[in-house]
């Protein structure tokens, strides 16, 4: 018999094909035994009995010593680096309590913390009338004085969960700027942009653009002065960019590759710019990246006196210590960490299910894939769900999920891919497709507030997003209502990126599903119950919000 999804929300849950109802792991939120093993990804190779062999990254302590535990809950010994290659420091800096997260909205109003009347007006304008934590957290430390003023500025390192309202948190400021550089210094010159923000891929460049520019419409409706942006990214035409370049834009946009490219052939210049936005700044930075390399030449290029904003959904103390020892970070001109309340949570109102694969005489991993495969239709098939986002560790696994989707679901499930096997077009034609208005938009509570019976919906009505982690890379999902974690996260980063897919924005509700098979268990059931009793699963460093 397949597993029943109970749905307790912040609750944690173990289903298992063996039994009839989920079993709760918590009959109240209490604190557990501290995840001291899960800081940041080691490496580990070992034998598991229910999918095989494999290597894998484990969640232990970055520069520590300890069992390893491989994609299909297989264990070894591995030595542990931070997600920048290096070692964690002898003592790790002091961390703030740890507690239940506060609600999505801060407590200030925008212009409490500092927004100018002009952006009042604007961000009203777009309908947002209350900032989020984070927002208001960012305008107190990039406006209301979070550093020494126009001399050294202080560089900020901006850190919440995924989907607490980043974007906005570092645009609102970052537009203020603007508007002010505009009234005093007058129309940008060409190829010289005041502001550059930087991303990984070419999607998040898009999705911080569609933010900007309907800041900029805000500003527009409301009688103020519109700044410029512009997006560069590859996979678009060379001329058409430079052309944009050379009209002048406030802001640029753009993934470190293409913006190096366009600085070698003398369009771009950074000499006029007073703030560079790193968006996925752990990424960016990366030691052991290739991005490392393109930024690089970018903040050689910036003027000294350019504040750069370092913007992540998570934040373990081996990357804090990373970029305390950037000398261009730290310093005379020091760090300001503005931690949002949610970091290295999931968000409030999500529902965890641990649900247990393992079992049966089949301990190849072939057997553990057939198992999860079973798993994950039985509870596509009973999930009132409309919009799913599956995550799997490797493209190999996003096609079999692929295919089992569309051989056993076709009747009722619409399956799209998102990973690195299909094309830049085909990604943007799934993800639009995901998110296309029309079908049941709003998830389960949707279906049920209509009374609705989600059996007798239109053929394929529901949408299942199948993806690596790329799509957690600040791709805006939300109208997904469900994730189902159909390989184990290799980290804990990993683990709170994919979780904070659903309930974005302070809407609440949604469900997590982590599929995992043996020696998985006991360690899915413990990051669970971390979430279920509002405790982090990375230590938190020291500051913030």
């Amino acid at each position: 018999m397949g597993p029943t999804v109970g749905r307790m929300p912040m609750r944690a849950a173990v289903l298992s094909p063996a039994v009839t109802a989920p079993r709760p792991l918590l009959s109240r939120a209490r604190p557990v035994i501290p995840l001291a093993a899960m800081s940041s990804d080691g490496r580990g190779r070992g034998r598991d009995r229910s999918p095989g062999r494999g290597r894998g990254e484990r969640f232990a302590p970055a520069g520590g010593r300890g069992r390893g535990r491989d994609a299909g809950g297989g264990r070894g010994r591995g030595e542990g680096r931070g997600r920048f290659g290096q070692r964690a420091p002898a003592r790790a800096p002091p961390r703030r309590p740890s507690g239940p997260p506060a609600g999505f909205f801060s407590a200030d109003a925008f212009a409490d913390a500092g927004a100018p009347p002009a952006l009042v007006d604007a961000l009203a304008a777009m309908g947002v009338v209350k900032p989020s934590h984070i927002q208001a957290a960012a305008l107190k430390a990039l406006i209301g004085g979070g550093g020494d003023a126009a001399a050294t500025p202080r560089h900020v390192v901006l850190a919440d969960h995924a989907g607490s309202g980043k974007t906005l948190a570092y645009l609102t400021p970052l537009a203020a700027s603007l508007l002010d550089a505009d009234a005093t210094l007058g129309r940008t010159a060409p190829g010289a942009p005041r502001a550059l923000v930087l991303a990984p891929t070419s999607e998040l460049c898009v999705q911080v653009l569609s933010v900007a520019r309907a800041l900029a419409r805000g500003l527009a409706s409301t009688g103020h002065a519109p700044f410029r942006s512009v997006a560069l990214t590859g996979g678009h035409p060379w001329r058409t960019q430079r052309d944009a370049l050379a009209e002048g834009p406030d802001l640029v946009i753009a993934t470190p590759g293409r913006a190096a490219e366009h600085a070698r052939a003398g369009g771009l210049d950074l000499s006029a710019a007073t703030t560079i936005v790193l968006d996925e700044a752990d990424v960016l930075l990366a030691d052991s990246g290739a991005f490392a390399e393109q930024v690089a030449p970018l903040r050689a290029a910036a003027p000294a006196t350019a504040r750069f904003v370092l913007v992540t959904a998570t934040l373990p103390e081996p990357v804090w210590a990373q970029l305390e020892a950037d000398p261009a970070f730290g310093g005379t001109l020091g760090l300001l960490p503005v931690l949002g309340p949610g970091l290295h949570r999931p968000a409030p109102g999500v529902t965890q299910v641990v649900v247990d694969c393992s079992g049966g005489d089949d301990f190849t991993a072939e057997g553990g894939l057939a198992r999860k495969a079973t798993a994950l239709v039985e509870l596509l098939a009973k999930s009132r769900d409309t919009h799913t986002v599956v995550f799997c560790n490797t493209v190999d696994a996003c096609r079999k999920v692929e295919n089992v989707v569309r051989r056993q679901l076709a009747a009722t499930h619409t399956a799209h891919a998102y990973h690195a096997a299909v094309s830049r077009e085909a990604r943007d034609a799934s993800l639009a497709a995901f998110r296309a208005p029309g079908w049941v938009a709003g998830g389960r509570e949707a279906v049920a507030a209509a009374g609705a019976d989600d059996d007798r919906l239109p053929p394929s009505s529901r949408h299942v997003l199948i993806a690596t982690d790329r799509a957690s890379r600040g791709v805006d999902t939300t109208a997904a209502s469900h994730v189902v974690l159909f390989d184990f996260p290799r980290d804990p980063s990993e683990y709170v990126r994919r979780a904070g897919r659903v309930a974005r924005g302070g809407a609440g509700g949604g469900t997590v599903s982590l599929l995992v098979l043996g020696r998985q268990v006991p360690l899915a059931r413990e990051v669970v119950e971390r979430g279920a009793a509002g405790l982090p699963v990375h230590a938190v460093p020291a500051g913030g919000a």
